[in-house]
């Protein structure tokens, strides 16, 4: 396969992790499950995962299939960039890890909606006593994975963005577009690491740059020549 053709399959796997994201986003608000965290704070919040852990469940498929298209994505990316020479790699290396830390925290997700509802609804109330502090601390690491994940995600666009706008092998108004997006990615692991949960709303709609992001650069690389 040459290099026009990984660019293509990179743009084509853009697009439908795009396509995955807003389906398991459009599953949420449907179902009214708020932002991306899972409830997993207090016995109330468990309580609602318990309920709605059909829908929670669909949508951390969907997020988990955004993750993985997103790989094609980072490597279709890099064969765009190459010309720019090791700073195309690096932005490879940055978004790539990014990317693989995102799928473990998004397949740990999928693992814990599916399993956790059903142990904690069946069990006694010494044992939700119990289940209740491992949820917190089961949600502490996946947030930890997420703030990780989404800084280095963050500087691989940026790195990205400076390798299209010295190259100029596309766009330089979609070069200039990566650093908005970097700073939305970045500033969601801020907040997710320091936990600023008055700031959670303002960069989960923040990060739907890094959505457009996707699709601008799928757009790109299926046209690229």
């Amino acid at each position: 396969m040459d290099s026009t053709s990984i660019v293509r399959v990179g743009g084509a796997c853009a697009l439908l992790g795009v396509a995955a994201g807003l389906v398991g986003s459009a599953v949420g608000a449907v179902h009214g499950l708020g932002g991306q965290e899972i409830p997993l704070g207090n016995s109330a919040e468990l309580l609602s995962l318990t309920r709605n852990q059909g829908p929670y469940l669909v949508r951390e498929w969907f997020f988990l299939l955004y993750a993985i298209f997103a790989v094609g994505e980072g490597v279709g990316l890099y064969y765009l960039t190459r010309p720019a020479g090791s700073l195309a790699l690096w932005a490879l290396v940055a978004y790539s890890v990014g990317i693989v830390i995102g799928i473990v925290q998004d397949a740990a997700l999928v693992a814990l909606v599916q399993q956790f509802p059903s142990e904690y609804a069946g069990a006694d109330e010494t044992t939700r006593l119990a289940l209740g502090p491992l949820a917190r601390t089961l949600s502490s690491l996946i947030g930890v994975q997420q703030s990780v994940a989404n800084a280095l995600l963050g500087i691989g666009i940026a790195l990205y963005a400076v390798a299209i706008l010295r190259t100029g092998v596309v766009s330089r108004w979609f070069g200039a577009f990566g650093f908005a997006s970097a700073a939305a990615s970045v500033s969601f692991a801020i907040v997710t690491a320091f936990a600023l949960a008055s700031f959670r709303t303002g960069v989960e709609h923040a990060f739907g740059l890094v959505v457009v992001w996707d699709a601008w650069a799928g757009i790109v690389m299926l046209r690229s020549q």
